[in-house]
């Protein structure tokens, strides 16, 4: 079946070619502003959501696929954090994470198997990982941030991109921006 990545996100390419998926990309480009009137969990999914119907209208001759679509967002401090823009805002949110242990990856997902313009399964939900950072030294902080990586990542951070980021619980493709687990049973279930 055909499989949609509905992103351009770096991070989550690697992560479904690291599964071993075969997938096309169309980046939806859609409004990615969160609705205010909506709970922090309805908002990641309901941009999730919004990723994946504009990719399905784009692709409605498409016949049988699977789209996949995401949004991510980090919560520490309680407070959001999407992806640090420079290099101060990045040894910043990273530093004061030292140490820490209540640090959240949100991932809503948006997984929509359809066959032309018909909706034949769906999935839309916010599945939440949580991370934990050593108390790294400030010279191992600068060499992190030196890579430029970190510009990658919501939060700043990622399990696969520092030994000194750990997923304590939940799913690691949750900290990837895309929890996959989902998608693979919607695959399984139709092969």
């Amino acid at each position: 079946m055909k499989i949609i990545l509905a992103s351009q996100s770096q991070v989550r390419k690697q992560f479904l070619l690291d599964a071993g998926l075969e997938f096309d990309v169309i980046v939806s480009d859609v409004d990615e502003t969160p609705d205010e009137s909506k709970n922090f969990r309805d908002q990641l999914a309901e941009i999730a959501m919004r990723k994946a119907k504009a990719v399905l209208e784009r692709t409605k001759d498409q016949g049988r696929r699977l789209i996949l679509a995401g949004d991510q967002n980090i919560i520490f401090e309680n407070q959001s954090w999407g992806k640090p823009k420079t290099i101060e805002e990045g040894r910043s949110l990273v530093g004061r994470m030292r140490g820490a242990s209540d640090i959240y990856a949100y991932t809503g997902n948006a997984f929509v198997l359809a066959d032309g313009d018909q909706i034949l399964q769906c999935v839309n939900l916010t599945d939440a990982a949580k991370l934990r950072v050593d108390s790294i030294s400030d010279a191992e902080l600068d060499a992190y941030l030196a890579k430029g990586s970190y510009k990658t990542y919501c939060g700043g951070i990622c399990v696969t991109d520092g030994d000194f980021v750990h997923l304590a619980e939940g799913r690691e493709s949750t900290v990837h921006g895309i929890t996959i687990e989902y998608a693979l049973e919607m695959l399984k279930n139709e092969s």
